[in-house]
């Protein structure tokens, strides 16, 4: 019998509050084997992340007690002196946490932050430790990895930076690598690479793998076997195939009917809400039907032509302009009330700069932008404030657009109040009808934003952004880290607003699967250029861009039976950087079908 790497027993995990101790992971049992991948799955607060931070010994002894057995090559790793247990973290152990920015320290290079691993845990010389550092770059794929050891974490992308995580993670040759939610934020292309990086990986060094996430489709792709878990249990244990074959408890079998399946839409002409699952039972409650909310014999309420946004790049010491950032390059769009143009993208593309540009959040070069027939570009201050009422924009990150120190009644009040819209007492029955009508109830208001899951955050956000009572949102990857079954009740909750008045959604995102569910038309963004642009139906059932099948390619297959042997690609988004002289090129579109352009390259 082949002995596995970790083997844990018993696990049980409590958090102090206050004089009382509660418990957050029961009994969780399980074994890795060599070179094996075991997904721990379930949503916010099921204990899998807490599962894994035990593990690492992460856990501050003061506020959390952690019982039972974790056995990794022989050791009880809970029984171990703190001194020898360091020796493993980040040695025979490595891990890879959610964000990517949080674990690598703003302030020191790349190289650096590689190196110290490699001197503290190897031994090796500066000289030395460089030259690994160079080599364990380059095995992550990141290109001209010499060179860009003296840069800093700002200097790469999203996807690059997780490449460096997991080189820091990999420094020690580990035998075990723990990834908690490694792709949960990140562009379905960039997903996919970091995936086929990991099983690459995984093949060349013989790791086992400890895989944490709530994405079935992720689970799907990369896993030997599955361990579900709920509300702290461990509920449902066995091989992928055989779980997404034939589930036995309601939740795993509510997990994977939440999961969004690209072409789940095919032949269908307008939006369609997510079947609602009650995750305790796994029982699925039907939707009605979406209604024809688009005003087409109206004007648009949204119109942008040629819309240019750039940042100068600044050197020398009299700070003269050397290039410049081209992040929306020549963008035209229209939106009609009730109609939903999902912009979508890798990050880098300028969706989120095109959306900050039309609001003057972001302060455009040049271009034309209307809403609800007003000039957005040539607005006074006043002007754009009453502009800015008809327009309002929901952030991906709910807590940071809250304050934390307001109460959360306050923060919907205080645009109601600011714009001369009504009283204090009146503000305050307004408030109430809001939070109702986004689901949650009028007592809440009295709440912090940190006294609310995601989910409930961002429904404060809509409540705050339905209070001006705009007829343009634009949703800033509104969805993109909730759960499975939050994202659902998040997107039929902006289904049935729409519905009610009427609202346009300019919806920015890089979810294709939810991108096809919400969406009457798509434009696919590359390199701060819209390259393809049409009704949803023609854009994912007749892909005419290669960089439109190439998102479409990356979108996991929640079916083991599936998985594609995809060929790893080192290649980002081309530099949006040009040299100050640059002109850039007139773009040319052809028409591939009624209302479908395609960039002519």
């Amino acid at each position: 019998m082949i002995k596995p790497i970790l083997s844990i027993k018993d696990l049980s995990v409590a958090f102090r509050a206050g004089d009382q101790w509660r418990n957050v992971v029961r009994d969780v049992s399980f074994d890795i084997g060599p070179r094996e991948t075991v997904a721990l799955v379930g949503e916010s607060g099921s204990g899998k992340s807490v599962t894994a931070m035990s593990v690492m010994r992460l856990l501050s002894p003061s506020n959390a007690r952690v019982t039972g057995q974790v056995d990794f090559e022989g050791q009880d790793l809970l029984a171990l002196p703190l001194q020898a247990m360091q020796s493993i973290r980040g040695n025979r152990i490595g891990m890879i946490f959610q964000e990517p920015m949080t674990s690598l320290n703003p302030v020191l290079k790349i190289g650096q932050q590689i190196t110290e691993v490699l001197v503290h845990h190897r031994g090796m010389s500066k000289t030395q430790a460089e030259a690994e550092a160079v080599r364990l770059l380059e095995k992550v794929r990141i290109p001209s990895a010499k060179s860009r050891l003296n840069e800093y974490p700002m200097n790469f992308s999203g996807g690059m930076r997780q490449r460096v995580v997991i080189a820091i993670a990999l420094a020690c040759d580990p035998k075990l690598l723990i990834a908690d939610e490694p792709t949960t934020a990140l562009d379905v292309t960039i997903q996919a690479q970091i995936l086929e990086l990991i099983k690459t990986l995984q093949d060349e060094e013989g790791m086992s793998v400890l895989f944490i996430t709530h994405d079935m489709g992720v689970v799907a792709e990369i896993s030997d076997r599955t361990i579900v878990m709920y509300r702290g249990e461990q509920v449902e244990t066995g091989t992928t195939v055989d779980i997404f074959a034939g589930a036995k408890h309601p939740y795993t079998r509510a997990l994977l009917s939440a999961v969004p399946q690209l072409g789940s839409m095919t032949g269908k002409d307008r939006p369609l809400r997510f079947p609602q699952v009650e995750m305790a039972t796994g029982e699925i409650r039907p939707v009605k039907p979406t209604k024809d909310t688009v005003k087409r014999d109206e004007p648009s309420i949204l119109k942008v032509d040629n819309l240019v946004t750039r940042f100068p790049i600044k050197a020398g010491f009299l700070r003269r302009t050397i290039g410049r950032i081209h992040a929306v390059e020549g963008v035209s769009l229209e939106l009609k009330q009730g109609e939903t143009l999902s912009l979508v993208g890798e990050s880098g593309c300028g969706k989120s700069t095109t959306g900050q540009s039309i609001i003057r959040l972001t302060e455009p070069v040049s271009g034309d932008v209307r809403i609800d027939g007003k000039n957005v570009i040539t607005a006074g201050r006043s002007e754009l404030a009453g502009i800015r009422r008809e327009a309002q924009m929901i952030f991906q990150d709910p807590f940071e657009s809250l304050n934390p120190r307001m109460r959360i009644g306050e923060a919907i009040a205080e645009p109601i109040v600011a714009h001369d819209l009504a009283g204090q007492a009146d503000a305050q029955k307004r408030v109430g009808d809001l939070l109702e009508r986004v689901g949650l109830s009028a007592s809440m208001g009295d709440r912090f934003p940190h006294e609310f899951s995601g989910g409930q955050r961002q429904r404060v956000c809509i409540a705050r952004a339905l209070a001006l009572e705009p007829k343009l949102l634009i949703a800033d990857e509104a969805v993109s880290a909730l759960d499975v079954s939050v994202k659902a009740q998040v997107i039929n909750l902006l289904l049935d607003l729409q519905e009610e008045f009427g609202l346009g959604y300019l919806f920015i995102s890089h979810d294709m699967a939810v991108v096809e569910r919400i969406s009457h038309r798509v434009a696919v963004m590359y390199l701060g250029e819209i390259v393809e642009i049409g009704p949803r139906q023609a854009v994912f059932e007749n892909p005419q861009h290669d960089y439109t099948k190439r998102l479409m390619a990356a979108v996991p297959i929640a079916d083991p039976t599936r998985r594609q042997t995809r060929r790893i690609s080192s290649d980002e988004i081309k530099s949006p950087f040009r040299p100050a002289d640059f002109v850039p090129p007139k773009r040319l579109y052809t028409e591939a079908g009624e209302g479908h352009f395609v960039q002519v390259s």
